[in-house]
């Protein structure tokens, strides 16, 4: 049975959310009640979260290894397969142990599904809308961010503190449905080149690559260190009260609906390279205006960021997308991601460090927003690629 393209692009949008905003963000917004109701120490919670992430990075590794041989869409099956599994368990944990499993099952199952996500987002429209294909793929995040917070605020004050359980369980749900309906649905469109054998270092063929890799490196640096102390710069730095610097924090939710629905199209126009040299200026901008310390701007670099945040990735996807396969990408897009997530996890012990050496925040935000700068640098052979080749906008699958 045929499927449309923007149906297909729907239920990558959904699977995305499932990976991201269910599998690993939840976490975070769930915390305080998780921590209170089961948990009794952020150390502990610390090291329930370093799982999931773990987890995710081996997830990364497995798909770079089976991605040649695996189908993208099987791929995300099995990721909502075991996602699915694992919200169920960590809703139903009774203990640090059992909960981490979860998360660690989420993790995996994330990575599975987003990795080879936006290659198959983006192979199924025409170059000029790839971009604006794989951005609305990965909006799924931000509404999914919006939603798991919505439950949490919803059921806060019917449940207490144990209410994140009942958060997972309709999360879960949801999960569940999103499986149904790709098992039925998610292929590929007819003509595509999903089965096509990939080819060997399909990462190396991809015009710009070493500068892509370092920018989405620099990328996961900065963004962890903005998303892990922002809060705490905005409470203990600025002197904002809990309510306001968590509705700033919300407002980073808000904006990575919109990211990718923004960069994305922008690149198929600009062009992938000057896309991303943009987006990581935007980024650097939106950290330093955490320095301020006060309003308008802290709001400002809350939105600022959100849309940089989620932008930069289906940027990045859409320029590997314009050359490689599917297949190729899902193998091309985990080695990146691995270098996405070694940044990611220095970036939060490196801050925290500055931070507590400096006694304010100051020297961290001061750090991610150089090496978002540096990501911007890193991105220009990306503009050259695309200029040498003749091409100011996006590049034509060969």
């Amino acid at each position: 049975m045929r499927v449309r393209p923007r149906v297909l692009v729907a239920l990558v949008a959904l699977a995305s959310a499932v990976a991201q905003a269910f599998g690993r963000f939840s976490f975070a917004i769930l915390l305080p009640s998780i921590n209170a109701d089961l948990l009794g120490s952020y150390a502990v919670a610390g090291l329930v979260g370093t799982v999931n992430v773990a987890a995710y990075l081996l997830g990364t590794l497995l798909v770079s290894a089976v991605a040649a041989r695996v189908a993208p869409a099987t791929l995300i099956r099995a990721g909502l397969a075991a996602s699915t599994a694992g919200l169920v368990l960590a809703a139903s944990a009774g203990g640090a142990g059992p909960l981490a499993a979860g998360l660690g099952l989420t993790g995996l199952g994330g990575a599975l599904i987003w990795v080879p996500a936006p290659g198959l987002a983006g192979s199924v429209v025409r170059p000029s809308r790839r971009g604006a294909a794989i951005g609305v793929a990965g909006s799924g995040i931000g509404l999914g961010i919006v939603v798991a917070s919505a439950l949490a605020a919803a059921l806060h004050p019917v449940g207490g503190d144990a209410s994140w359980r009942t958060v997972y369980l309709v999360e879960a749900g949801i999960a569940g449905v999103t499986l149904a309906l790709c098992l039925a649905f998610l292929r590929p469109a007819p003509g595509r080149d999903d089965a096509a054998p990939a080819r060997p270092r399909a990462l190396r063929r991809v015009p710009g690559w070493v500068g892509l890799a370092g920018g989405y490196a620099a990328y996961g640096l900065a963004y962890s260190v903005y998303t892990t102390y922002l809060v705490s710069a905005l409470e203990d730095d600025a002197g904002f009260s809990d309510r306001h610097a968590a509705a700033v924090y919300t407002l980073v939710g808000v904006a990575l609906v919109f990211g990718g629905l923004l960069l994305g199209p922008l690149s198929d126009r600009w062009g992938r390279g000057r896309a991303l040299v943009v987006g990581y200026l935007g980024m650097a901008a939106a950290i330093a205006a955490v320095l301020l310390g006060a309003e308008p701007f802290a709001a400002l670099s809350a939105l600022l960021f959100g849309l940089t945040m989620s932008g930069l990735p289906a940027v990045i996807a859409a320029h590997l997308s314009d050359s490689l396969t599917p297949r190729e990408f899902a193998g091309a897009f985990g080695r990146c991601t691995l270098a996405f997530g070694v940044a990611q996890l220095c970036g939060p012990p490196l801050g925290g460090f500055l931070a507590e050496s400096a006694g304010t925040f100051l020297p961290a935000f001061a750090l991610a927003a150089g090496v978002a700068l540096a990501g911007a640098a890193l991105s220009v052979p990306v503009v050259r690629s695309a200029a040498g080749r003749g091409e100011p906008v996006a590049g034509a699958r060969r």
